[in-house]
């Protein structure tokens, strides 16, 4: 089960992305930087928290789509090809729990 901590945190990166999602192409570096360290926030987070408390299903799945959502977001973004809004979406909607 998701912390009051874990919660803000996933709220951070969500908000973030969606600054992101919703700046006009190409988003700025500074909205970039925002939502890649509230992600980084959040992952390192549920990582210290899997660290201290151990595996658990839930955590394990929060913690796979933070990786994952990261990953979407930024790989392959800087300084090749950009940011892509569909990436950042599908991104967003992993901390929602959702596949994309």
């Amino acid at each position: 089960m998701p912390t009051a901590e874990d919660r803000a945190r996933a709220d951070a990166a969500r908000a973030a992305l969606d600054r992101l999602i919703a700046a006009a192409p190409p988003p700025d570096m500074d909205g970039a930087r925002a939502a890649f360290e509230a992600l980084v926030a959040l992952r390192d987070g549920l990582v210290a928290r899997r660290r201290a408390d151990g595996p658990s299903p839930a955590l394990d799945a929060e913690l796979a789509r933070a990786n994952a959502a990261a990953a979407l977001a930024w790989s392959g973004a800087m300084p090749v090809a950009g940011f892509r809004p569909g990436r950042l979406e599908k991104a967003r909607a992993m901390l929602d729990g959702g596949g994309g």
